[in-house]
């Protein structure tokens, strides 16, 4: 299983099926299961983001609460397509858009280190989190 981090409260959107755009500077030739694990820090620009605040119902900036978790692998979705031209509203300008689809959340999140980049999950947390997704490794 490969994996992504993302800051929250970004990791948070993808996870709860409202963000289906990761926007980055580069593209992957990834295509298919890839594990969204939020990382440890917390992006103040999405906090004030109207598409962040409109996915949290929320008419002030996000402020890091029980809602979002860091550290972990928090959702597994399919990258379905890499492309510049995202028929979405989180798909920025000038970025690559990752398309992202069929999201389910972990249940119980599951503690991993990040890195840049797409990055192979350690055995033992793909383990753990297919155990949840009712899979096995």
């Amino acid at each position: 299983m490969r994996g992504l981090t993302v800051h929250q409260p970004w990791a948070w959107a993808i996870a709860a099926d409202l963000k289906p755009v990761e926007n980055r500077t580069r593209a992957t030739r990834h295509r298919g299961e890839i594990a969204i694990h939020a990382g440890k820090r917390w992006d103040e620009a999405g906090a004030w983001d109207w598409r962040i605040m409109g996915a949290a119902k929320s008419e002030e900036p996000l402020e890091p609460d029980e809602r979002f978790v860091f550290g972990a692998i928090i959702a597994v979705a399919e990258l379905v397509d890499v492309t510049r031209a995202g028929p979405s509203p989180w798909a920025e300008p000038g970025q690559v858009h990752w398309l992202l689809a069929n999201v389910r959340p972990i249940g119980t999140p599951v503690p991993c280190r990040g890195w840049q980049n797409i990055w192979d999950v350690p055995p033992d947390v793909e383990a753990a989190v297919r155990a949840q997704l009712g899979r096995a490794a």
